[in-house]
Order: structure tokens, then C-alpha cells, then sequence
């Protein structure tokens, strides 16, 4: 089957004062490229042959990404609804799916931002107390204490101040603590932000950088 390889344009609106149509692109090459990687960093075999066999999903999903209007957690349910379905994919490989959608999202994500044409990714903003609370307004209704001078708050602490990715090795060191330690401590972190904070995942994994901020996430002093 010949390699697609056309740039297709898409438009949506973002809601401005004045509406204004921008156009942003995504060409199916592209979303090949995110998906193949994605299925190689976390595991799924055969991840070539599963995009060729699935051709004309992929196109289609290159679309439903741009509707999305680029939000990462429209682009994750949207990945983890659409890929499971593709053909080739074994049970073990199910098993991985969220794992998945999760990982190539944040490929997405990065790449829009890196983008010469940016769009608008939206930003949620989340504050960080020195007592170590974790919230979003309204606080009363959206707050998670990690404790002061806990593992927990000081893995925030460090992961913050950090520019873009810390190693295992390395978080471990800055908080004086176990690897056991850190990864439950940071499962726990996205489990109770997830369901303190409005489905947010404080957190970012990835196998082969480690740990940063979630690139949608602002952080602000509380």
C-alpha cells in the first residue's frame, strides 16, 4: 500500500472576543510517527505493521484530533476509544492501551507546542502552599494536602523547580528516599489529584526521561 504522505488542513475556531478561524496542521505522517513511537515506548509489538494494516483509521483519527480543538484529555479519550479497535492488536497489547493514549497525547501535546503555527493548549492552574497543599479554586471544594515536609511534598518541590525532565536516579537522590518509595509516592500523588483536583494528572512519566510536571499544568504559589 503506497505511504500516505499528504499534509491535510483542518480548521476549528478557538473562542477569542472576536472569532477568528486559525488553521492548524497535522498530516497523517505525523500521527503515524507519534502512534509507532508511542506503541515501541511502552511495549505493544509490531507496531509498524499494526499502522499499515489501519491506514484508514489512522487518517480518520488525524482529523478527530484536530476537532478535539487540542485538548489533551479529549486527545488521551480519544486515542484510548479509536486505537483499541485497530486491528493486529493482541490482548496482551489491550492490556497497555491506557498506557497508550496517555503516552502519545503528551507526544501530540509537545508537538503542537513545538509547532511553528502554536495553538492553544489549555493551561490549568494549581497551587502549591508551603503547607504543602495542592488545589484548585475553588479550594474548598478542590484541594489535596500532601503534608508538609512529606516524600510527597518534596517530590513536588523538586520536580517544580526542575527545567523539563528529572531522572529516577536523580529524584531519589534529591529526596533521600528509596526507588519503591518514590514511584508509590508519585502513583499516590496522580491518584489523589486525579481525584481531588478535577482529573488531573500531577505527575508525568515517561520510561525513557522520568519524572517532570504535567506540561498542561501551571504551578503557582498558594
Amino acid at each position: 500500500m503506497k505511504k500516505a504522505s499528504v499534509a491535510t488542513k483542518f480548521k476549528f475556531n478557538i473562542r477569542k472576543p472576536v472569532a477568528l478561524a486559525q488553521t492548524y496542521r497535522l498530516s497523517i505522517v505525523t500521527t503515524e510517527k507519534i502512534l509507532r513511537s508511542s506503541m515501541k515506548e511502552i511495549g505493544i509489538a509490531s507496531g509498524d505493521k499494526i499502522i499499515r494494516d489501519n491506514k484508514p483509521a489512522v487518517a480518520s483519527l488525524t482529523r478527530e484530533i484536530i476537532e478535539t480543538k487540542l485538548e489533551v484529555k479529549s486527545i488521551r479519550s480519544l486515542l484510548e476509544r479509536r486505537t483499541s479497535k485497530f486491528e493486529g492488536l493482541t490482548e496482551y497489547d489491550q492490556q497497555f492501551i491506557k498506557t497508550f493514549a496517555q503516552e502519545a497525547a503528551t507526544s501530540f501535546a509537545e508537538y503542537f507546542a513545538q509547532s511553528d503555527k502554536k495553538p492553544i493548549i489549555p493551561k490549568t492552574v494549581v497551587y502549591f502552599s508551603d503547607d504543602g497543599d495542592l488545589y484548585i479554586e475553588p479550594k474548598k471544594d478542590h484541594c489535596y494536602p500532601t503534608v508538609k515536609n512529606s516524600l510527597r511534598q518534596r517530590i513536588v518541590k523538586v520536580l517544580i523547580s526542575a527545567k523539563g525532565y528529572v531522572s529516577p536516579d536523580d529524584l531519589i537522590s534529591a529526596v533521600e528516599s528509596t526507588r519503591k518509595s518514590v514511584e508509590f509516592a508519585i502513583n499516590r500523588i496522580n491518584s489523589l489529584t486525579k481525584f481531588h483536583l478535577d482529573d488531573i494528572r500531577l505527575i508525568d512519566n515517561r520510561r525513557t526521561y522520568g519524572y517532570r510536571i504535567n506540561p498542561t499544568v501551571i504551578i503557582k504559589q498558594g
